[in-house]
């Protein structure tokens, strides 16, 4: 399964409008959309996505506080069965006792959905990689320690940033995938130049043989410099290329 984060396009989002992105999206042969602070755009996205057929089985939302039932109630109005908080703050992995604290809120996020059909993940990023459990990098730690109805929407790319070995990550959280973020850029570093899937330097193929085959895959240009949208069609092409052969996603 192919999707988009719909925070790629905000600015196109901000510029047309709900219809016009989504319309676009569909005409590229997108069929699933992956929407941002689901709580407070599903209002404005739903028409859209009840036009055009598009489905969003991923969404995102803030999961801890108050935000918390807003967001899996949004979830489930949407028809997700995957819901994820966009990130923690760096200085909550930096706390010593960071980790637990943020298991704890992922632990209560997971028993509000799942009698929705709802599984839980966040997103990361580089700083729960950069820092260390016990000589682990954080987010590892962190999958050893919550129940298996939460996971993460693992992204090679900031894994790449943190200078940290991608398939061994992988390896290491094994079936705590339950999504993959995809944006691409060089491996030097330079977190501001992202660019499409494609056309970087990520190894594509063989991150794609890595993750379970039944996990989203969801284009996240979250920094991306540019015409985001025109961006995110040819990331969609190109993984059509690649994941021709391996079955239908």
């Amino acid at each position: 399964m192919i999707s988009v984060q719909l925070w790629s396009v905000r600015e196109e989002i901000d510029e047309l409008g709900w219809d016009a992105v989504i319309d676009r999206l569909a005409d590229a042969g997108f069929t699933h959309v992956e929407p941002f602070h689901v709580s407070r755009t599903l209002p404005a996205l739903a028409p859209a996505l009840a036009r055009t057929g598009i489905t969003t089985p991923t969404v995102h939302g803030e999961l801890v506080g108050d935000e918390l039932p807003r967001t899996v109630d949004a979830a489930a109005e949407a028809g997700a069965t995957l819901v994820m908080h966009p990130s923690f703050p760096a200085e909550r992995w930096h706390a010593p006792d960071g980790v637990l604290r943020i298991a704890d809120d992922l632990e209560r996020a997971a028993e509000l959905a799942a009698p929705l059909g709802m599984r839980v993940a966040f997103h990361n990023h580089d700083d729960d990689l950069r820092v260390t459990v016990e000589g682990r990098p954080a987010l590892v730690a962190l999958m050893e320690r919550v129940g298996p109805s939460i996971g993460v929407e693992f992204d090679p790319y900031w894994t790449t940033i943190a200078g940290v070995d991608v398939p061994s990550t992988i390896g290491a959280i094994g079936d705590k995938v339950f999504a993959v973020h995809l944006k691409d850029g060089p491996l030097d570093g330079a977190n501001e130049d992202q660019v499409a899937v494609g056309d970087g330097q990520l190894d594509w193929p063989g991150f794609l043989s890595l993750v379970p085959p039944t996990a989203p895959l969801v284009i996240g240009l979250d920094e991306f410099r540019g015409p985001t949208l025109d961006a995110v069609i040819r990331s969609r092409a190109r993984l059509v290329e690649l994941l021709a052969g391996r079955g239908s996603r």
